[in-house]
């Protein structure tokens, strides 16, 4: 049974970690940084008991910005034009 989204934010392990590291600066980063960035965060999701959750709600919000459930805003609109 899936969690409702309050539910599963609750349990996620990106839970109290500073957001920077899911959604890019306001002022531009390096592609070196935004990697090294993006590296960490999926690390994060790659442990989260509710990745799953995590993603199908990105994917049917249309989340445009940041790391959700592992995949970038790039990643996540290349699976939808499946």
């Amino acid at each position: 049974m899936a969690l409702q989204r309050a539910e599963w934010t609750d349990v996620a392990a990106c839970r109290g970690i500073e957001s920077h590291l899911f959604f890019p600066p306001d002022a531009m980063e390096s592609r070196e940084v935004r990697s090294r960035r993006e590296r960490q965060a999926k690390q994060v999701c790659a442990d989260c008991h509710v990745r799953e959750e995590c993603l199908s709600s990105a994917l049917t919000q249309r989340e445009s910005y940041g790391i959700w459930g592992g995949l970038t805003e790039v990643e996540r609109r290349s699976l939808l034009r499946r």
